[in-house]
């Protein structure tokens, strides 16, 4: 991608300056303002985009409060058990240790409220500042900068680090950018080695980090086959990964966690399986290194290497052949996990959100194939090879499980930019006004956010799908009457108790982790049942409220039309349950468990919080 950077007319060069890295701060600066100008009311009033955000919140101030470093479980769920988590301490220990931090200055609240709002977004600058060493590997000044700039502007994995979004999933797509500049990098033994230091962090803080490590690890295998000059980078990417996910596991979890098979995280099964063919790596590239000049003998070494992962993995963990979610009710299967869209395939996704992250998505593969092949014959050829190696896989991965498209757009922004730069030049180089404005418009249409924004059009001129299946959100931060109530169990719908935990004193039955299945089958067990087998269902569980969102039970209510929750959304008088208009609001509804052992007790007059 290394050409002659264009010109403005008279000469002037609108990438002379600045560096990039000043102009990646620049960027950033833009981006710190903009999200928390754009998120003020939110920030304000504590409206968390998703559950696990508002979950995170509560684990972090159980720590503050004291709770046990290596002690995740939610005491305020699932009472007399507790709710179970398979979380990192490595996510919340730098939350907490800015609001430790900040209350030394500010009272705690205030300190609280700051993290919130400013940690997520000052990820971002590590982000583009390692984007800007990527960028310079693969190409020239230019190339450079139009790539900064999409890498600021892209939506699609950006808004996990807008303010509030203190879940992992930006630690996530920072650590996978940093995997990809160590790839870039020269084959040593220190990069190899640094690459397993990165990647036995992002297993340990979600399993679903777990395909990427394998991703990155056949990458540098790939390469030693090709080249057997290229084995230091997988020797010390073998010998970390023997040594490194123990050392993160013990001081994050315990000692007894590496020991333990939990299906959901990076526990004894997968530290096993890892541990094995690094081993097999290690000792065939330290013992036998003049045999490496035999493909075959090279390729007998992935196999061996491949059986040892395997049988590692059965021997140590067979259940977690299931995989993480193999324990999972058929209910909670059914009406919890899959109605989760961010966790389905791109094909269940709803039409307009398929449509558009197709359209960014194809953009990007067309310009991966497009850059590499037009860098054949020069330097940094081999280095696009290997991007879209990782960009095909990491798409594959994005097809299969939504969430991870964030992790592909952010890999596929040098093939962006290679695309933008190049229309960019076409269009700077002809002498009419008529080209300079084509040339911007496609390079406009070579940007993620704009080709998002297209698809979204697109679909609800096509098929009207933007609004289909959606329902109002009910529950959005602020001051919940319920939260002046003394201190009560709820029987909560499912998907809004993490954002009870954190606006209100009480306790919830269970929020949507899959840890507590049980649970969760419970309540879903009680909304889909007829009221008068609800009742010694949720009667058992000692709550005194039963509290939902109207958006979180349409589906339960078309399952079952005479069931719970189809009688709640349709109004219905409940004999046992005594509606609380002041606790009420919008979609939001409270009542008050009056009769759950059928004694006749009388409701509370109230009118329904409709």
């Amino acid at each position: 991608m290394a050409e002659t950077t264009a010109k403005m007319p008279g000469g002037r060069n609108p990438f002379a300056a600045p560096s990039p890295d000043r102009l990646a701060l620049i960027l950033w600066l833009g981006f710190f303002a903009a999200s928390l100008f754009i998120h003020r009311d939110s920030i304000a009033t504590l409206a968390f985009s998703d559950p696990d955000n508002a979950m995170r919140l509560v684990q972090v101030r159980d720590l503050v409060a004291g709770q046990s470093w290596f002690d995740t479980t939610q005491y305020r769920t699932n009472p007399g058990i507790g709710g179970l988590t398979h979380w990192s301490r490595f996510i919340d220990a730098p939350i907490f240790g800015l609001i430790e931090l900040l209350s030394l200055f500010v009272d705690p609240n205030t300190a609280e409220r700051w993290v919130l709002a400013g940690y997520p977004p000052l990820l971002a600058l590590p982000l583009l500042l390692v984007f800007s060493r990527i960028l310079q590997i693969l190409g020239d000044r230019q190339f450079v900068f139009i790539g900064l700039a999409t890498a600021a502007t892209t939506i699609t994995y950006l808004h996990h680090f807008a303010p509030l979004n203190i879940d992992h999933h930006n630690w996530q797509i920072l650590l996978s950018v940093v995997l990809l500049w160590l790839a870039l990098r020269p084959a040593t033994l220190a990069n190899g080695f640094l690459s397993a230091f990165i990647a036995s962090i992002y297993v340990e803080i979600s399993l679903e980090g777990f395909p990427f490590l394998g991703i990155f690890w056949a990458l540098f295998v790939l390469d030693w086959l090709r080249d057997p000059a290229k084995a230091s980078r997988l020797r010390g990417f073998s010998a970390g990964m023997i040594l490194l996910p123990l050392l993160w596991s013990w001081p994050l979890r315990g000692t007894s966690y590496v020991s333990s098979v939990f299906c959901d995280s990076f526990s004894l099964p997968y530290i096993a399986a890892a541990a094995s063919a690094g081993a097999v790596f290690l000792i065939a590239l330290t013992v036998s290194p003049r045999r490496a000049a035999s493909l075959a003998w090279r390729v007998a070494i992935v196999g061996a290497a491949g059986i040892a992962f395997s049988a590692s993995f059965i021997l140590t963990g067979a259940a977690c052949l299931a995989g993480p979610f193999g324990e999972l009710e058929p209910l909670v299967r059914i009406f919890w996990y899959e109605p989760i869209f961010e966790g389905r395939p791109l094909w269940k996704q709803v039409p307009a959100r398929m449509i558009a992250y197709s359209a960014a998505t194809l953009v990007g593969g067309a310009a991966t194939v497009w850059a590499c092949s037009r860098a054949r014959g020069r330097p940094e050829a081999e280095n696009w090879m290997r991007l879209g190696f990782l960009i095909l896989c990491s798409t594959i991965m994005a097809l299969l499980v939504i969430r991870s498209l964030a992790v592909a757009h952010a890999l596929m922004i040098p093939a962006f930019a290679a695309l933008a730069a190049a229309f960019w030049r076409w269009g700077d180089a002809g002498p009419g006004t008529w080209r300079r404005l084509c040339g911007a418009m496609l390079m406009l249409l070579s940007m993620p956010t704009i080709d998002l924004a297209l698809g979204f059009r697109l679909s609800m001129l096509t098929a009207r799908s933007a609004a289909s299946g959606s329902t109002p959100v009910c529950l959005s931060g602020g001051d919940l009457a319920l939260a002046h109530e003394p201190p009560a169990l709820l029987f909560s719908s499912i998907h809004i108790a993490p954002a009870l935990l954190a606006g209100t004193p009480h306790s919830v039955v269970t929020t949507g982790h899959h840890r507590n299945h049980a649970a969760i089958n419970r309540v879903l067990t009680a909304f889909l049942a007829q009221p008068a087998d609800a009742r010694a269902l949720v009667g058992a569980t000692g709550a005194r409220y039963l509290v939902f969102c109207e958006n979180e039970l349409v589906i339960l209510a078309r399952a079952r039309p005479h069931g719970l929750a189809a009688q709640l959304l349709q109004g219905r008088r409940i004999e046992w349950l005594a509606p609380q208009a002041r606790l009420s609001s919008g979609g939001f509804h409270v009542y008050r468990i009056v009769d759950t052992a059928g004694k006749g007790a009388r409701p509370e007059r109230n009118s329904a919080p409709r």
